[in-house]
């Protein structure tokens, strides 16, 4: 049984409750139900025992996270909503254009936790990250929009908007040569290299494609990249995380694990935060990192382990972020890969030698199906949180991503009675793949380890006693 993974999407679940059944005022109550529910887990037998007590766990720590949160973050943030006053402000990011001037997020003074999108002049267009901003504002609720409730500023952790009054603004250096905005800074020196040698919206689109910023192109564009269904290609995620690695591990040889560990693990970190830290791109890095740091460990990759652990860090920053569209097709189209692709290989290929080509056929084939289910419920192009249509697609994500593999796992297990592998057995397979793992470690090639030890006999007595 997955441990790491039983746990995570249990908490996951529990964080998708909290953010859309559960109201705030009996999170803590049935948090407190799931607790005790694991607590007499404890009576049970064997394996059940370890099942009831993760999920039980998983759940109540995941409505107590977000009522906590919620009470900790938001809400010091959301008793700003409607006052009116002098607020000093350290910008978190550079600010991008708007019809009426520029918005940037910020950090309020005096509110260490949560973030703030500003609204003002076009003045804060020539400040850089760390630097102050002191200014009358008014504030408002990013949750509510006039008598609507929406979610994309909160998924992001923007639990408050600041609408500049009159044109007068203090602006200090505050931290701005702080080693901590460099990877921002990094960012602009592409899009400045870029701009420099490209015009218009060839410039713009480079740019989204390298940092993930959007804001310089057309409406044109983003218009025809719409209709042709392209605009997915401009979020950053695994592909770019995908040709980091490649490069790093030309650079540093495919049996120099530690080495090329070691050289990526800040390497990723830093174009996560290079590119804004989007859903796709976290999810993208953390699953990378646990691939990097399996071998490390003397532990085996496990995907759906990989998938849920990415998902409980973004969601332990910010439970809000289960509201993400961005995150629930991400997840979505990945845990589709990782469920459906063996079955559909299985049963469209059956026991037929398949070639790469075949693979990737239904490997896109897998992200599809997830696709289509959404869109029975009417989406043809990304949704707002206006759009009646999206809480709709919550359930559907939901339903495809945590009700659907929990489904399947308890019918792996249920199957697994029946199965022939004993705890023996399978410390056996187990010490023969950790001998052939120090082989290859070693350099041996991976083909003269298999057929050199297959059966525990052969093994050198170190293993044996393992």
């Amino acid at each position: 049984m997955r441990k790491l993974a039983a746990f995570t999407v249990s908490f996951a679940l529990g964080i998708c409750l909290a953010q859309y059944l559960l109201p705030e005022r009996l999170l803590l109550p049935v948090a407190a139900v799931f607790f005790a529910a694991a607590c007499l887990a404890l009576l049970l037998p064997g394996l059940w025992r370890k099942r009831v007590l993760l999920v039980g766990t998983g759940l109540a720590l995941a409505l107590g996270w977000n009522w906590l949160y919620s009470y900790a973050v938001r809400a010091p943030l959301a008793a700003l909503s409607g006052s009116e006053g002098t607020a000093s402000m350290t910008l978190l990011e550079y600010a991008v254009p708007t019809d009426y001037g520029a918005k940037v997020t910020v950090k309020l003074e005096g509110v260490p936790l949560g973030k703030v999108v500003c609204y003002g002049g076009a003045d804060l267009l020539d400040l850089e990250p760390g630097q102050t901003v002191a200014a009358q504002v008014k504030f408002q609720d990013s949750a509510r929009l006039r008598e609507d409730t929406i979610t994309n500023f909160t998924a992001q952790g923007v639990f408050l908007l600041a609408y500049q009054r009159g044109d007068e603004a203090v602006y200090g250096e505050g931290s701005a040569g702080s080693p901590r905005w460099w990877p921002a800074h990094a960012a602009r020196a592409m899009q400045n290299r870029v701009t420099a040698l490209f015009d218009g919206d060839e410039a713009a689109f480079l740019s989204a494609i390298l940092t993930g910023d959007t804001s310089g192109l057309s409406e044109e564009a983003r218009s025809d990249l719409s209709e042709a269904g392209l605009s997915h290609i401009l979020a950053v995620s695994g592909l770019h995380c995908g040709f980091l690695m490649t490069l790093i591990l030309l650079l540093t040889g495919r049996h120099r694990h530690r080495l090329a560990a070691a050289l990526a693990l800040p390497v990723l970190m830093f174009y996560t935060l290079l590119t804004g830290a989007s859903p796709s791109v976290v999810r993208a890095c953390i699953m990378v990192v646990f691939v990097l740091a399996a071998p490390l460990f003397q532990r085996d990759s496990d995907p759906p382990t990989t998938l849920s652990a990415a998902l409980f860090l973004i969601l332990l920053a910010n439970p809000f972020a289960a509201a993400s569209i961005s995150l629930q097709l991400s997840f979505g189209a990945m845990a589709g890969l990782l469920w459906l692709t063996p079955k559909l290989q299985d049963l469209l290929l059956g026991e037929r030698p398949s070639g790469k080509v075949c693979r990737l056929l239904v490997s896109s084939l897998s992200a599809t199906v997830v696709g289509i289910a959404v869109t029975f419920i009417g989406l043809n192009n990304l949704p707002t949180q206006y759009d009646p249509y999206t809480p709709g697609m919550n359930v559907v994500v939901i339903v495809l991503f945590c009700v659907i593999p929990m489904l399947a796992w308890a019918a792996t297990l249920i199957a697994m009675k029946g199965y022939a592998l004993t705890g023996e057995k399978m410390k056996e397979i187990q010490a023969i793949n950790a001998c052939r793992r120090d082989a290859v470690a070693g350099g041996m090639k991976l083909e003269d380890a298999m057929a050199k030890w297959q059966t525990i006999d052969q093994l050198p007595a170190e293993y044996k006693a393992n």
